[in-house]
C-alpha cells in the first residue's frame, strides 16, 4: 500500500508541531510544542517532568523564536515526510514503558496525528520523533539551566536571611517557611543534585551561590531557628 497516496504532503503553513513521552503508571509526561499561528510571534513551551519521574517537580518555559525557526522545521518535516505516519497507532497491550505521540496542524487545517505504545514500531515513526525531539533541543536544555538558576537564586535569598538572624540571634517573620523550604531543599536530594550541576558549570559564574557551598546549608539548618527549639 502507497501510504503517500493515502496522506499527501501538506499545503499549508506549519502552525502547530509537538512531541510527547508520556510514562505509563502516572510517571509523567515530558513535552515540547511549537505554536506559530498565523499573524502572531511563534514561540516553544517546553513542559518536562525531569524524564518522568515521581519525585521531581515539572518545568514549564516558554520563548519566543523567528520565522526562520518555523520554516527550518517545515521543510525538515516535509524531507522525511513525516506526513506519511498520519493516523499511525498502536495501542499493545503492555505494562510499563512510554507512549509517544507526534502532532502537527497547518494553515490549511491539514493536521497529522501519530501515536504509539508497544513494541515493534515503524522505522519512520521512531525517526520522525528523535528528528522532532532533537530539534527542541536547545530550548529544552535553555529551561532545564533556567530553572536550576531561578532555583538556587531563589534558595540563596532564603539561605542568607536564615544565616543573618542567625548571626543575630532573631527571627524574622517568615523564617520558618525559609527553615521548612531549605530543609526540603536538602532532604530531598535536590541540593545535591545542584551542587552537582554546578560541579559542571550549569550555573553562570555572576549567580550567588553560598547555599551551595559544601556544609554551608547543613551547617545552617543544624543550627535552627534562633530562639527555638529546630
Amino acid at each position: 500500500m502507497d501510504c503517500s497516496a493515502l496522506n499527501p504532503a501538506p499545503k499549508g503553513r506549519l502552525v502547530y508541531c509537538s512531541y510527547s513521552s508520556t510514562g505509563m503508571a502516572g510517571l509523567g509526561k515530558d513535552w515540547c510544542e511549537l505554536i506559530a499561528d498565523v499573524d502572531s510571534v511563534p514561540k516553544v513551551v517546553v513542559c518536562l517532568d525531569y524524564g518522568n519521574r515521581f519525585d521531581r517537580p515539572e518545568i514549564r518555559a516558554e520563548y519566543t523564536v523567528d520565522d526562520s525557526v518555523v520554516d527550518k522545521l517545515q521543510k525538515e518535516l516535509a524531507r522525511m515526510k513525516v506526513h506519511e505516519l498520519a493516523g499511525y497507532d498502536v495501542d499493545e497491550q503492555m505494562t510499563g514503558g512510554h507512549a509517544y505521540r507526534i502532532y502537527m496542524e497547518y494553515s490549511s487545517g491539514e493536521k497529522i496525528n501519530a501515536r504509539w505504545y508497544g513494541h515493534d514500531i515503524k522505522e519512520e515513526a521512531v525517526l520522525a520523533y528523535s528528528f522532532i525531539e532533537r530539534y527542541f533541543a536547545p530550548w529544552r536544555e535553555r529551561a532545564v539551566t533556567d530553572n536550576l538558576v531561578s532555583r538556587v537564586r531563589e534558595m540563596e535569598e532564603r539561605f542568607d536571611r536564615l544565616l543573618k538572624a542567625q548571626k543575630k540571634k532573631k527571627p524574622y517573620d517568615g523564617i520558618e517557611e525559609d527553615y521548612r523550604i531549605l530543609d526540603d531543599y536538602f532532604q530531598s536530594g535536590q541540593w545535591q543534585m545542584d551542587y552537582e550541576a554546578d560541579e559542571r558549570g550549569l550555573i553562570p559564574k555572576d549567580v550567588k551561590r553560598g547555599v551551595l557551598s559544601q556544609d554551608a546549608l547543613y551547617d545552617v539548618m543544624s543550627t535552627g531557628i534562633p530562639g527555638s527549639s529546630k
